[in-house]
C-alpha cells in the first residue's frame, strides 16, 4: 500500500524517492486527500449554516415533499395537487430526485429521521463522493503521476459550490469523468464490455436530472471517441470475446436500468402541455431559434472561467484559476498526445456549442437525436471547466517530468496567462473579479518557494513545484467560495432556517395538509410571510415554492413549466396572457401580489369553477346547490383523498377543484366510479342518494415500485463503474 510517487518519464518502472527522507510514500494519504477536502468543505457548509437558493431548492422542496408523503403515506408521490391546480409529479421527480435521493429518503422513511435537511445533505455528499472518485480514478488513466491525478481530484473537489448547484452544474457533472474514462478504454482495448459500462454511466447521468441532457451527453461521447480514432492512432480493434457470467450480468443491469428508468419517464408527463416560452406544449420541442438563443450565449460568460465574476446565474461558478489556466496554456504549447488533442476538440466543441449562433456548430447539433429538446446551451460551461481541469493535469505532468529543465518555461507561461487576465480584468472589462490577484500573488509565492526548496533538498523540486501549484489552485477556489457565499443569498442562519417567516422550520418535514379553500390574496395565506422569504430564494417556479408552504393561491404565482392543458385554456380564459407575462416577466412582487388574477375572481364562472367562494371539495346538487364538504375529509396525500359525504334524499356530485387527468380513479362506497370532467378542467364524481365514502387515487403500485427499484438498480450500477474503473486503472500508478 506505499509506493514512491512515480516519475512521469518513467515509463512503467518504479519512479525513484522525490524527496531524501522517502517523503510522499503513503499512497492511501494521497488518495484520500480529495476527499478529505470535499468532506472538510460540507462540514464547514453544513457547520455554517449554508443553505440552498436557486434551482437547487427546487430539488430540496421535492426532496422534502417526497420525504413527508413517503413517512405519512408510505408511498411516493405521484401527483401534485397544488400550485396550478394540479399536475403528475414524475417530471419533476425524474429532473431532481436521483438515485441517492431515492436512497436517502427510503433509509430516512425507515429510520423516521426528522431532519430532512440532514438527510438530503448526506445524499450530495454521497454523490459528489463519486463525482470526484470518478475524477481520480480517469486521472489515474490520463497522467503518468499518480499525484496529477490527486491534484485535479482535489481542483474538482473544490470547485463544487453545492450549496447553489445541486441541481446544474453538480448533477450535470456527475458522471462525465466515467464517461469519459469508459470511451477511452474502449478506444483502446476495444473490449465491448467498457461499451456497455458507458451506457450504464449514460443512464444513471439522466437520473436527477433534465432529461434533455441526455442527448449531450451522447453527443459528446460521440464526438470524444471520434477525436479519439483521428488522434490517437494506438486505438484497438472492437471485440465480442465469448460472454461470461459478469459480461451478462452487466448486459442485465443494463437493460434493467434502461427498462425501469423508460418505463417511469414515458408517462412522466402523460396529459401534461408545457408552458415555458420557446416549447411545443405537446412535445416540450424547442425551435432552432429558441434552440440558439434561450437563457443567453455563453460569450458574455467566458469571462467567469478565469475572472471569477459571479452573474446573473452564480451557481455555475464557473471560475478556473489563473493556476489552472496558465497549465493549460503550457499543455497547449507543448503536449501533443493523441489522447490529449482529442480532449482538447472536444472540449473546444463544447465551448462553441455554449456560445450559440455565434460559436456556429449548434446549427448542426441541432439535428443530433433528441438535442431539440435542449435548452440553455450556456449551461454547457461547466461541463468545459471540469474538462480544461483535466487539460490542465496534462500541463502539470509534463511539466513535472523534468522538473529543473521545465520550471522556467513553465512559470514563463503561468505568469504571462496570469498578466493577461490581469490586464483584460483591470483594463479592458473594468471587473472587480473574485480572486485573480490573489492567484497572481500565490504564483509569485510558488515559484520563490519551488526554488528555496531546490537548494534545500535538490531532488524535491517536483515536489514543491507540484504541491506549490495544486495547493494554488485549492486556495483560489476556496477564496472564490467565500466571495460569491456572500455576493448570494446563499448564507442562511440556522435560527432563521428553523423559523422562516418565524414560523416555518425548513428542515422537517413540511407537512400538505387539505387546504379547504384558496385565499384570494398573499396575506390571507397562513404562511406568507415564509413564502415570500422562499421566493426571494426561487423566484422561478411556483410548484416547488407553494408545496414547500403548503399553500393553494386561487392561480399560480411567480411561474409554471407545465399543467393540465384543461387548466391552462381556463387560466387562459379567466386573465388572458397572465401566464405569458408571468413567465417572461418573473416579476416577484407583481406575481406574489397575484395582480393578473384579481381582475378574474369578479367573474362568477370563475369563481364557480374554484369551487365557489373559494371552496375546493364542494357537493353539487341536482337543483344547483353547493355545500362545502371538506369537513368529511379523512384522508389526504399527494396520490389519495379519501371523504364521507351525505349527498342528501336526491344524490349529487362531489365536485373537486383539482385538474382532471384520465388517470385518476373513483371508489364510492368500494366499488369503482367514473371520475367525470367537470367545469371544464376539474373532477367530479356521480352520488346516489344517502351518505357515501369515496376516494379518488391517482396511484399506481407499478410506478412505486419501479421507482424503488430504479434507485437501488443505480445504486448497483455506480458501484460496477467504480470497480470496474479501479481494477483496470494503469498498474503503474502507484
Amino acid at each position: 500500500m506505499f509506493a514512491h510517487l512515480p516519475d512521469a518519464n518513467a515509463q512503467g518502472t518504479p519512479a525513484e524517492p522525490l524527496l531524501p527522507d522517502g517523503g510522499l510514500r503513503n499512497a492511501i494519504l494521497l488518495r484520500c486527500a480529495p476527499f478529505l477536502l470535499l468532506a472538510g468543505l460540507f462540514i464547514a457548509y453544513y457547520q455554517l449554516g449554508i443553505f440552498v437558493r436557486g434551482d437547487s431548492f427546487q430539488s430540496y422542496a421535492t426532496f422534502n415533499y417526497a420525504y413527508w408523503n413517503l413517512l405519512t403515506a408510505g408511498e411516493f408521490p405521484q401527483w401534485f395537487p397544488y400550485a396550478a391546480y394540479g399536475s403528475p409529479s414524475e417530471g419533476y421527480m425524474m429532473t431532481f430526485f436521483g438515485s441517492f435521493q431515492l436512497l436517502a429518503v427510503l433509509c430516512g422513511a425507515a429510520l423516521h429521521a426528522q431532519n430532512v435537511w440532514l438527510l438530503f445533505c448526506v445524499s450530495i455528499f454521497a454523490e459528489s463522493i463519486v463525482y470526484v472518485c470518478g475524477a481520480y480514478l480517469l486521472g489515474l488513466y490520463l497522467y503518468k503521476s499518480e499525484f496529477v491525478a490527486c491534484a485535479v481530484a482535489c481542483w474538482i473537489a473544490a470547485s463544487l459550490y453545492w450549496n447553489v448547484q445541486v441541481f446544474w452544474s453538480h448533477r450535470a457533472l456527475l458522471y462525465i469523468p466515467f464517461m469519459v474514462l469508459f470511451t477511452l478504454r474502449f478506444h483502446k482495448g476495444g473490449d465491448l464490455r467498457d461499451l456497455l459500462r458507458l451506457g450504464l454511466a449514460l443512464g444513471v447521468s439522466v437520473m436527477g436530472n433534465n432529461i434533455y441532457t441526455g442527448p449531450v451527453y451522447a453527443l459528446f461521447a460521440c464526438v470524444f471517441f471520434l477525436a479519439l480514432r483521428v488522434f490517437d492512432r494506438k486505438g484497438g480493434v472492437a471485440r465480442l470475446a465469448r460472454p461470461g457470467l459478469s459480461a451478462l450480468a452487466e448486459l442485465g443491469l443494463l437493460a434493467l436500468l434502461g427498462g425501469l428508468f423508460l418505463f417511469l419517464f414515458l408517462k412522466a408527463l402523460d396529459g401534461a402541455a408545457f408552458t415555458a416560452p420557446g416549447r411545443d406544449p405537446v412535445t416540450g420541442a424547442s425551435n432552432i431559434t429558441t434552440f440558439l438563443n434561450y437563457g443567453g450565449s455563453a460569450l458574455g460568460k467566458l469571462p467567469e472561467l478565469v475572472l471569477g465574476r459571479s452573474s446573473m446565474h452564480p451557481q455555475f461558478l464557473f471560475y478556473l484559476g489563473l493556476g489552472a489556466t496558465g497549465l493549460v496554456l503550457y499543455a497547449l504549447r507543448r503536449v501533443r498526445g493523441g489522447v490529449f488533442l482529442a480532449l482538447a476538440c472536444s472540449t473546444l466543441l463544447l465551448l462553441l456549442l455554449s456560445l450559440g449562433p455565434t460559436g456556429l456548430v449548434a446549427y448542426g447539433a441541432y439535428w443530433f437525436p433528441g438535442m431539440n429538446r435542449f435548452r440553455h446551451l450556456s449551461y454547457l460551461l461547466p461541463m468545459v471547466r471540469l474538462l480544461l481541469f483535466f487539460l490542465a493535469g496534462y500541463g502539470l505532468d509534463h511539466a513535472l517530468e523534468k522538473p529543473r529543465q521545465r520550471r522556467a518555461e513553465v512559470f514563463l507561461w503561468l505568469m504571462l496567462g496570469a498578466l493577461g487576465i490581469l490586464v483584460v480584468k483591470d483594463v479592458w472589462l473594468v471587473w472587480s473579479g473574485i480572486a485573480p490577484e490573489l492567484g497572481f500573488g500565490l504564483l509569485v509565492v510558488v515559484c520563490l518557494a519551488s526554488g528555496l526548496l531546490e537548494r534545500r533538498w535538490p531532488r524535491g523540486l517536483g515536489v514543491g513545484l507540484g504541491l506549490g501549484l495544486a495547493l494554488l489552485g485549492i486556495l483560489e477556489l476556496g477564496f472564490a467560495h467565500d466571495r460569491l457565499l456572500h455576493s448570494t443569498k446563499s448564507l442562511f442562519p440556522w435560527e432563521q432556517r428553523h423559523a422562516v417567516g418565524g414560523t416555518l422550520n425548513a428542515t422537517l418535514p413540511q407537512p400538505q395538509p387539505f387546504l379547504a379553500g384558496r385565499p384570494s390574496d398573499l396575506a390571507a395565506h397562513p404562511q406568507s410571510q415564509a413564502l415570500t422569504e422562499f421566493c426571494a430564494r426561487q423566484a422561478v417556479n411556483n410548484f416547488t415554492v407553494l408545496h414547500f408552504t403548503g399553500g393553494d393561491f386561487c392561480a399560480p404565482a411567480v411561474r409554471i413549466d407545465y399543467a393540465m392543458p384543461a387548466v391552462l385554456e381556463l387560466l387562459e380564459r379567466a386573465a388572458p396572457g397572465a401566464l405569458a407575462r408571468i413567465n417572461e416577466e418573473r416579476d416577484l412582487n407583481k406575481a406574489l401580489g397575484l395582480v393578473y388574477w384579481l381582475p378574474a375572481l369578479d367573474q362568477p364562472w370563475f369563481r364557480e369553477a374554484l369551487g365557489g367562494d373559494g371552496n375546493r371539495l364542494v357537493l353539487e346538487t341536482p337543483q344547483g346547490e353547493r355545500r362545502d364538504a371538506s369537513s368529511g375529509v379523512r384522508r389526504f396525500s399527494a396520490n389519495h383523498l379519501v371523504v364521507d359525504v351525505d349527498a342528501g334524499p336526491k344524490g349529487g356530485a362531489l365536485y373537486y377543484a383539482d385538474a382532471y387527468h384520465p388517470g385518476w380513479r373513483a371508489l364510492v362506497d368500494g366499488q369503482s366510479a367514473p371520475v367525470e370532467r367537470s367545469h371544464g378542467a376539474f373532477k367530479a364524481v356521480a352520488l346516489q342518494p344517502g351518505p357515501h365514502r369515496v376516494e379518488l387515487s391517482f396511484y399506481r403500485p407499478a410506478r412505486e415500485w419501479a421507482r424503488r427499484a430504479l434507485g437501488v438498480t443505480a445504486a448497483l450500477a455506480l458501484g460496477l463503474l467504480v470497480l470496474t474503473a479501479w481494477r483496470g486503472r494503469p498498474r503503474t500508478s502507484c
